[in-house]
């Protein structure tokens, strides 16, 4: 965006415009750094630890880690570090204590932004209506100003440039809420499949012990 172009807009939405459009850039940059991080989790690929689980089951630890290999499944992650413990004799509340603690930093990597991404999607709506309200102001204050040699025109402009800013505070609003919801989501039901393979995990290591 050139100096005019910049300028021009300025003009339109004001300094309340200007930070809308950081936010969403910010908001944008979030949101493309979601879709990284869950791409890079693979979260569709369940069938891997889900073989890992029955050979664990019927073979022990090594078949499970064996069958694990290199796959960055969240849940792999778990199980690959509990049946790395169980491997090597470790005893059983010392494995669920560091499989839970791999779970809840798993987790907490795939929530990352979350926060900040529902707080964008609060705020921008009431910036755009604050940068609506201010403008509403200096229209009919420069409509007070013209006295009896107001042009109706002049206030009807004044009122859409105003309302600008509503429209782009909800722009901006939209999308993160939406990446937010998903993502809360998504992490919610890779949390009960989590609860499942583990509680699969706890209980074959308890028989096996």
């Amino acid at each position: 965006m050139g100096t005019a172009s910049l300028g021009s807009f300025y003009e339109y939405v004001g300094p309340v415009g200007i930070v809308l459009l950081l936010l969403s850039v910010y908001s944008l940059t979030l949101i493309l750094l979601k879709v990284w991080t869950f791409w890079q989790a693979r979260l569709t690929r369940s069938r891997v630890y889900e073989t890992a689980l029955e050979d664990f089951e019927n073979q022990g630890p090594t078949a499970a880690m064996r069958a694990l290999g290199q796959d960055s499944h969240p849940i792999s992650d778990m199980l690959r570090t509990g049946a790395s413990l169980a491997n090597s004799g470790a005893s059983r509340p010392r494995i669920e204590a560091v499989v839970r603690a791999v779970a809840a930093d798993r987790l907490a990597r795939l929530s990352r932004h979350n926060r900040m991404l529902e707080l964008i999607g609060l705020i921008a709506p009431l910036l755009g209506l604050l940068g609506t309200i201010l403008g509403m102001i200096t229209a009919f204050q420069a409509l007070q100003i013209s006295g009896a040699q107001a042009d109706p025109a002049i206030l009807a402009g004044g009122i859409w440039e105003a309302l600008l800013t509503t429209a782009f505070g909800l722009t901006v609003a939209i999308p993160a809420i939406v990446a937010f919801n998903l993502s809360e989501n998504r992490i919610d039901r890779l949390r009960q499949q989590a609860t499942a393979a583990l509680g699969r995990f706890f209980a074959c290591l308890q028989t096996q012990s």
